[in-house]
Order: C-alpha cells, then structure tokens, then sequence
C-alpha cells in the first residue's frame, strides 16, 4: 500500500524540477579556492543550501575546497555516508544530536561546554575537534571575545574533545558586515586561546561576504573562510557583487502552466490577510493582460527569489500551492517556464518534497526565448536533493 509520504515523493510529471549545474560548482569553487589559497586561506564548502547535497559536496572537494561543513546533522550524516570528508558541523548540536554528531562530524561549532561534555563523552575513537564560536557583534552565536579564553581553558579540559580554534561569522542575524578589523580581532582572540589548542590554532571566518574583504589581507595565522553562496553561485548576496573570476550560476527553476486566461485589472476591493497572516503584495497589472497559473507555491520555493526568464514576464505573487505569472501573450497548458532561482528560493525548494532536484555536468544558459540548455541532467529518481 503507498503511504501519503510516498504518493508525494516525486511530482508524477517530473516538475516543478529544480536544476544546478556541477559543472558550474567545480568552476566557482576552484577558482575560489585557487585565491584564497594565494593569499594562504584554505576554502571549506557549505552544502547546507543544497541540503548536504553529495554530488555538489563531491564537486567542492574535486575543485580545491579543503573540507565541508553543514548546520544540519542529517545533511553532514548524508556527506559521510558518501566518504565524503572532512566534515564540519557548523551548528551546535541539540542534545539529542550529540552522539551521532560525534559519530559523524570531524569538528563541531559550539560555545557551550556542557555540549562540549556531552560530545566528548560520545566521541568514537579520536578527539572530536571543536571550534570555539565567537561573537563580534552579529549576535547570533558565541561567547564574547573577553569570555573565550575562560571558556577554551575550560573545554580543553574535556576528555573525548580537543580545541582546534575560534569562529566567527558575519552578516547573519543583525547583518554586521565582516571588516579587516574584525578579522584581527578575532585573530586576537585566537591568539589569547592558542595556549589551549593541541594543534597549529585555526580561524575559521564564515560566510562568502568574507570574501569581498581579503583584498591585502594577509592572515598571522592558520585561516580558512566557510563559503556556499561562492561555490554555488559565483557572487557574493551580501554586497550583490561579483567575486572575482568567478561567473554568476543561479540555479534554475521550471515550472508548468495549468491554466492560462486574459483578464481585465483587479476591482478595488477590500483586502485581507492570506493564510500566512500577511497583507498579500501581489504585483497585478493595471491593464488586461495574461495570467498563467503554475504548479510551483509558496510552500516550494521563496516568491521574491524567482527571476523568470520569459521576457516580458513578471510573477504576480503566490499562494502556498500556485504561482501567478503574467506573461505577455497566452501560454499553453502543459507548457513550462524557467526561473532563475536565488539563495532564498534555493533553500526552500530544496526542502520541498514535491520540487524534482536534478543535476547536471553541463553549464545552464539562458537564451533568448527563456528557455535553458541542460545536456545530461541526472534527475534524482527520488526527487529529493
């Protein structure tokens, strides 16, 4: 008997599918690497917005990345099933997590010694390393830099856990932006818990908004930058710059059309909340015009990161379960239309178990018409990523 999970498994039809270039991974994620190692950086890859995705951590670890790192446990568990390694656990682990997370995690991200405790006391064989997280004022994790020696002197301590280093990371909750600055602060404190590392201390900077700061930058010690936005798309969403050697890879959306109808503008009306609780902001035309009806919603993908490729095309808004397209003349049922899908959109339809993920070695390249060229897709027969 099919269960519900397996009856929505895989779309029937093979879409909304979304499509990410490998190819265009091993491109960004060498040249990346290949700088950063200039300058003495090593790269560590983030897979988390592909979901612990193997091919593309594979595809990392081929072009040059030194390691990968993830937040969730279960896409670090489906990095190691592949042998895929080593791997960083960029979040602390939830207290049920921790024996699998030192099962699986070559370091793990944390700031709590009690986490640290309960990891060691789990560790398989050889020390599970720990990062110390700092706080420089994102204010999403770590302990202040004036507490970190206390707390460092108090992990190493630990049976079963050493300390490798200090974290950092920018531009998350708050939206600090990383500075050469802050680079050397944390260095300083690196320097005051070197003393209670077993190995060469090492600072870990995250995310790809680090990048755009390392222009004569020459790192005192031991670095390395945790990127995903780099590798997978080849530009920096902080700044919205370009990194350098590097060509802009969004990945791709498709979508079919259900239904396709002219109609007139809105009647002004009263307005609502939607079933989010929100006042919908949907961007309806102020003539007759085209409305196309897709198989892709909000519970799929993030709207306002869909870039559609048919010109003269603007998405109109989305419920949980319908895109609304306004196209510029009349599609036809069945018919499919192609976004160009951001870092938003990319987590999200990720995660949907009704989006096909598919990979391809080839580059994905928009053409005239909006449509994409995608030789040699490899179509995940579960439609999971």
């Amino acid at each position: 008997m099919t269960t519900p999970t397996q009856q929505h498994s895989r779309p029937p039809s093979g879409y909304p599918r979304l499509e990410l270039s490998l190819s265009a991974v091993r491109a960004n994620t060498g040249a990346l690497a290949e700088r950063l190692l200039a300058t003495g950086i090593e790269l560590t890859g983030v897979t988390k917005a592909v979901d612990g995705e193997p091919r593309v951590g594979e595809a990392m670890l081929e072009a040059g990345a030194a390691g990968l790192a993830d937040s969730r446990l279960a896409a670090l568990t489906r990095l190691a099933a592949h042998a895929l390694a080593p791997l960083t656990l960029i979040r602390s682990p939830q207290p049920d997590e921790v024996e699998a997370a030192a099962q699986v995690a070559d370091r793990v991200m944390l700031s709590d010694p009690g986490a640290a405790r309960a990891l060691g006391e789990h560790a398989p064989g050889a020390p599970v390393e720990v990062l110390l997280t700092v706080d420089l004022g994102d204010r999403r994790e770590g302990v202040l830099p004036d507490d970190a020696a206390a707390v460092a002197a108090e992990i190493a301590r630990l049976r079963g856990v050493v300390l490798a280093g200090v974290a950092v990371n920018f531009a998350c909750l708050s939206g600090q932006l990383p500075s050469q600055d802050l680079f050397r602060e944390a260095e300083r404190v690196l320097a005051a818990v070197a003393k209670h590392c077993v190995a060469e201390p090492l600072l870990s900077l995250g995310g790809t908004c680090c990048l755009q700061q390392l222009e004569g930058y020459g790192p005192r010690v031991r670095t390395e930058v945790r990127s995903g936005g780099g590798p997978l798309y080849g530009y920096d969403f902080v700044s919205g710059r370009p990194l350098a050697g590097m060509k802009r890879t969004d990945p791709l959306l498709t979508a079919v059309v259900l239904e396709c109808h002219e109609k007139p503008p809105a009647p002004a009306t009263a307005v609502g909340c939607d079933c989010f609780g929100h006042v919908p902001e949907a961007q309806l035309p102020v003539d007759d015009a085209w409305y196309a009806l897709l198989n892709v919603g909000r519970r799929d993908c993030e709207p306002a990161g869909l870039r559609p490729l048919l010109p003269g095309a603007h998405l109109a808004g989305m419920t949980s379960d319908v895109g609304v397209l306004v196209v510029p003349q009349r599609l036809a049922p069945g018919e499919h239309v192609v976004f160009a899908v951001d870092y938003d959109a990319l987590v999200r339809a990720v995660t949907s178990p009704f989006v096909v993920k598919a990979f391809t070695d080839d580059w994905l390249e928009e053409t005239e018409a909006g449509v994409h060229l995608a030789a040699g897709i490899d179509v995940d027969p579960e439609g999971t990523a």
